[in-house]
This record gives structure tokens, C-alpha cells and sequence, in this order.
């Protein structure tokens, strides 16, 4: 008896222990999922994304490139080493006596400063491009982040948007499996036919379908969001529902000029044709001659020490030349390059032009597209409310038998379309304004609202920088 009470006395407490253990780790587990809020994905994004990264490097390269652009115009000194190994001494034969001319091994060294005058403005030219380079690599940057940070913010809404249609999901299927009890107890009883039942049944399967789809849209975009955020894409994390549902208090004018004259894209299209005329530039600098200064020192001797070979009476040599080149007749070659940088500078105005036209329209069609989704809230909250009633009215009467199978299940899916169309307007309206942000060239669209349209910030980015 004893023995017993000591063996349930221990079984007892390892039960005990055992409870406690899992307990603690399911606390561990719950604590570990880690929850991001908008402003946290988007520090992640800007610090990890891997396309942030890129353009870094590439800005450090077009600087690079520059610095290596700057030397053209320095002097340049450089040195070469060779021997020589003659199979047969030449000499010279004067009144009977023969003097050798050379020595069998020959060993030459020479050094070389080479100082250029003029390129026909070749180097300068260079040097303005790799310049242009650095502008380039800093707007292509900028480009970047904000790319990045509307990835961002439309990928978390179109997470959160996926969640709350899982949400609307489960509420539907389980309000069909009500449905569907309420079907099977009225057709035992001989209250409904056969096909009210099958229909019940029929439209319970769709939702558990449609219910598989939304989960699977809820895996797929949490995966996306944590490419973005360079995370495990396998992890499980949550995020916060915070949705915007501020009003714009700017026109669609303001965010036009304000795209126009702050957009990565506007500038990029403007470094083009300023890049094409130094390209021109560069063309027309072959019709000009090359001068260069040049100092030269020379070793020569039969042994490795270069100190002279015992015939030779100046084994040293020390000289400054200016010299020059000039290619008179190519064939026509330059003028063809010439007409082709002048077309190319033509082409980069005319896609200027095309930028412009395209961010006005992008603008536009965010500014509307988000005005809609904001008249399209409250719309779809009221409907949301009418629907909720229309479904606890009409189960109250099916209930009473004084409304069919159809009529119910119609009043389930006018449910189910209402807090899709709800959740559907509320994020979207929040996707299209940071579309909206991002078409206007800032990170946040509350910045188009505190920015002051000065008589600089007027002046659009038609402005040729070649006139």
C-alpha cells in the first residue's frame, strides 16, 4: 500500500514537472514570434535589401572611376628593362685595324615622364563624364530606396489585406457549417427538400476551397514581405495593423510639380543629354592635334648594372622632346561620329519629354485611384453593417422556417463580399498612397503635404541643361 501511494506520489509530480516544462517552452515559442511594425520593415528594407546594397557599391565605383579620370591630366612616368644576346659582333675595319661595334650581351633601361598639353579637350571631357557618373550613381540610389519603400509598404498591406481575408474566410466557413448542421436537422425532420440540403453542402465546400487559396496568399505574401525585409522566408512573424485612413489635403497639381521637379527619374533624364553633349564633345575632339611634353633618361651596357659597355663613350643619355600628333584623313570617320553623338543628344531630349508625360499620368492615376479607395471606406463599412443585419435577419427567418436555403446562403456571400470590398478598399487606399509618394518622388505621402511650392521648386525639369 505504501509502495503504491510512493509510486502515484512521483508519477504525480512528473505529470507536474512535465506540464510546467511544456508550458514554459510554449511561452518561449509565442515570445520568440517576432512582430514588425511598418516603420521597423521599413528600416530592415533600407538596411538589408540587397538593391540598396548594389546601388551603394555603384556609387562608389562611378568615384572611383572619376578619381582615375582626374590622373589623365597628371604626368606619367614610366620605365622599361630589356636585354639583348647577339650571336655575332659586328665590328669596323679602319686602315687594317678592326674595332668591335657592339657587344654580344646588351642590356638597355630607360625611364620616361610624359607630360600632355593638349588632347583636343579629350581628357577634360572624360573627366565631366565621370563626373556625370557620380550624379548618375547618387539619383540611380535614390531611385532605389524609394522603390524599396514602396515595395515595402505595398507588400505589408497586401500582407495585412490577405489576413483579413483569411479572417473573412473562417467566419464564412463557419457560419456555412452552422448552415449546413441547421440544413441536415430541418432535412432529418422533413422540413427541407433534398436539394436545399445538397445546396448547403455544395456552398460550404466552395468556401473551405476558397478558404485553402486565402491561406495559401497569406503564406505566399508573408514570404514576399520577408524577401523585402531580408528575413527567413520560412518564418513565422505577425505585423501591426496600421492602417492610414487620413485624407489627402494637397491637389493633384502640387503632387504633379512636386513629382516634376523631385523625381530620381527627371534627373537621370537630364544627366542623359548632358552626358550626350560631352559625348559630342568628345567626338569633335579627334579633329584637334594631340601635344605632349616628354623627358626621357637611358641606360644601356654589356652587364645587368647597365654602366656601360667599354665601346659605347655615352652609355648615358638624358633628353625633353615636345611632340605632337595629327590625324589629317579617316575617311569621314569623325563626322560620323560626330552626327551620331548630336542624334544621341537629341534622343536623350526627346526622352525627357517621354519621363515627364509618364509621371504626370502615374501621378494622376494614383492621386484618383487613392481619392476612390478613401470615398470607398466608409461605403463599404455601411455595407459591411447592412450586411451583417441582412444575415441575422434572414437566418432568424430560415430559422423559422420563413425563408429558403437560398435566400440565406445569398445573405452569407452579400456578407462575405461586403468585408472583402471593406478590406479590400481600406488597404488599397493605403497601397496607393504610398504609390502616390513614390510617384511624386518622396518616401511618405504626408511629405507632399508639408513641402512649399516655391518659385525654384515651380521650375520643372524641362529645363535643357545644354541651352
Amino acid at each position: 500500500m505504501c509502495s503504491f501511494r510512493r509510486y502515484r506520489t512521483i508519477t504525480f509530480c512528473l505529470i507536474i514537472t512535465l506540464i510546467f516544462l511544456f508550458s514554459d517552452f510554449g511561452v518561449i515559442t509565442a515570445s520568440a514570434q517576432e512582430t514588425y511594425s511598418l516603420k521597423r520593415c521599413l528600416e530592415l528594407a533600407q538596411q538589408r535589401n540587397p538593391r540598396i546594397q548594389l546601388q551603394y557599391f555603384q556609387t562608389v565605383q562611378a568615384e572611383e572611376l572619376s578619381k582615375a579620370a582626374k590622373t589623365e591630366f597628371l604626368p606619367k612616368l614610366e620605365t622599361g628593362y630589356s636585354f639583348m644576346y647577339r650571336d655575332k659582333i659586328n665590328s669596323y675595319d679602319i686602315e687594317g685595324l678592326s674595332f668591335p661595334a657592339n657587344t654580344q650581351d646588351l642590356y638597355n633601361f630607360d625611364i620616361t615622364l610624359t607630360q600632355p598639353l593638349f588632347t583636343g579637350f579629350s581628357i577634360l571631357e572624360n573627366y565631366r563624364l565621370a563626373r556625370l557618373g557620380i550624379k548618375k550613381a547618387q539619383a540611380e540610389e535614390e531611385l532605389a530606396h524609394l522603390e524599396i519603400t514602396y515595395e515595402t509598404v505595398a507588400t505589408y498591406f497586401n500582407y495585412l489585406k490577405q489576413l483579413k481575408f483569411a479572417e473573412t474566410a473562417t467566419r464564412t466557413v463557419a457560419r456555412l457549417e452552422a448552415q449546413a448542421r441547421d440544413s441536415q436537422l430541418f432535412f432529418d425532420n422533413e422540413l427541407i427538400p433534398l436539394n436545399d440540403l445538397l445546396y448547403s453542402k455544395v456552398k460550404l465546400s466552395q468556401a473551405l476551397q476558397r478558404q485553402r487559396r486565402v491561406n495559401t496568399s497569406v503564406l505566399l505574401k508573408r514570404a514576399q514581405l520577408a524577401t523585402i525585409i531580408q528575413i527567413d522566408r520560412d518564418s513565422t512573424f505577425t505585423v501591426t495593423d496600421e492602417p492610414s485612413q487620413e485624407t489627402m489635403d494637397f491637389s493633384l497639381d502640387k503632387a504633379t510639380t512636386i513629382a516634376l521637379s523631385k523625381r530620381p527619374e527627371l534627373r537621370l533624364a537630364n544627366y542623359a543629354i548632358t552626358s550626350a553633349g560631352h559625348q559630342v564633345k568628345l567626338a569633335q575632339s579627334e579633329y584637334y592635334p594631340n601635344l605632349f611634353l616628354q623627358a626621357n633618361h637611358t641606360r644601356m651596357g654589356d652587364k645587368f648594372t647597365v654602366d656601360g659597355d667599354g665601346i659605347t663613350s655615352t652609355p648615358y643619355n638624358t633628353f625633353i622632346s615636345i611632340g605632337a600628333t595629327w590625324k589629317l584623313w579617316e575617311w569621314g570617320r569623325r563626322g560620323h561620329q560626330v552626327k551620331g553623338a548630336r542624334a544621341g543628344v537629341e534622343e536623350a531630349r526627346r526622352t525627357l519629354k517621354q519621363v515627364e508625360d509618364e509621371i504626370a499620368l502615374e501621378i494622376k492615376n494614383n492621386f484618383e485611384n487613392a481619392a476612390t479607395s478613401y470615398r470607398n471606406i466608409a461605403t463599404a463599412a455601411e455595407e459591411v453593417e447592412l450586411g451583417i443585419e441582412n444575415y441575422r435577419v434572414t437566418k432568424l427567418r430560415y430559422q423559422n422556417q420563413l425563408s429558403t436555403a437560398t435566400e440565406i446562403l445569398d445573405s452569407q456571400a452579400a456578407l462575405t463580399e461586403a468585408e472583402a470590398s471593406y478590406y479590400n478598399a481600406l488597404y488599397e487606399y493605403n497601397i496607393q498612397l504610398a504609390g502616390l509618394a513614390r510617384s511624386a518622388g518622396v518616401e511618405k505621402w504626408q511629405a507632399i503635404s508639408s513641402i512649399q511650392l516655391t518659385t525654384e521648386l515651380k521650375k520643372t525639369s524641362s529645363d535643357d541643361p545644354l541651352k
